[in-house]
């Protein structure tokens, strides 16, 4: 209809054949706008945290993997513990792993993650056009600034409350454009007591504002 409709206008001689032109890429253009998806949140993601074997760097390091519904191009890990916490991520890896559902590595998808440290959350993509496809599970590791459970501080006083733990949320944009989350990724396994997971977290005493 739009190539009839084109010869039309150009076989009149008080029509240019610029505005022809014109008008067929206006009408392709506009075609074009309204065959883009419309972004709809319904990508569902769940996933899970797992203590992973402390080092002398990272002594607070967690795995995280998790798998959505639909295909992602980029995600969003966050750990929160108080409102006032923006401090909570000390490391993280940059370059996360992505598996197809029977677990072999997904070379055909590059992830990068960037954020700045210490922080409260971290960015990562599949970069330009690329995407992690559905059910593929990524896989990759942060370091918090302290222990994820609750714990009270080793050489607390007698009596000291736990500190609050943290939890670690998930929010994803997915290829029709639309963010999705936050959702919760939890723990795999219990939490020690506070007494044993603040063993290696040592007390700090709060500086007292009295003078001498």
């Amino acid at each position: 209809m739009l190539h009839r409709k084109a010869k039309r206008l150009a076989a009149r001689w008080w029509v240019p054949a610029a505005l022809a032109f014109a008008v067929g890429g206006g009408v392709l253009a506009q075609s074009a706008l309204a065959a883009a998806p419309t972004p709809e949140s319904n990508t569902s993601c769940g996933g899970t945290v797992t203590r992973a074997k402390p080092t002398s760097l990272d002594p607070y390091l967690l795995n995280y993997q998790f798998s959505c519904d639909w295909g992602i191009s980029a995600y969003t890990i966050l750990v929160n513990r108080k409102p006032s916490d923006y401090t909570t991520i000390d490391d993280y890896n940059g370059a996360p792993s992505v598996f197809d559902p029977v677990g072999t590595p997904d070379a055909k998808v590059s992830v990068v993650c960037s954020g700045t440290i210490p922080g409260i959350s971290i960015n990562c993509n599949a970069g330009a056009g690329g995407v992690i496809p559905a059910p593929g599970v990524t896989e990759g590791s942060l370091d918090t600034t302290a222990p994820l459970c609750p714990y009270i501080p080793k050489g607390s006083p007698k009596g000291t409350k736990p500190q609050p733990g943290a939890i670690v949320e998930l929010v994803v944009s997915d290829t029709t454009g639309a963010e999705d989350g936050p959702f919760r990724l939890y723990l795999t396994g219990k939490c020690p007591s506070p007494a044993k997971a603040g063993a290696k977290t040592p007390f700090v005493p709060k500086s007292s504002s009295k003078k001498k």
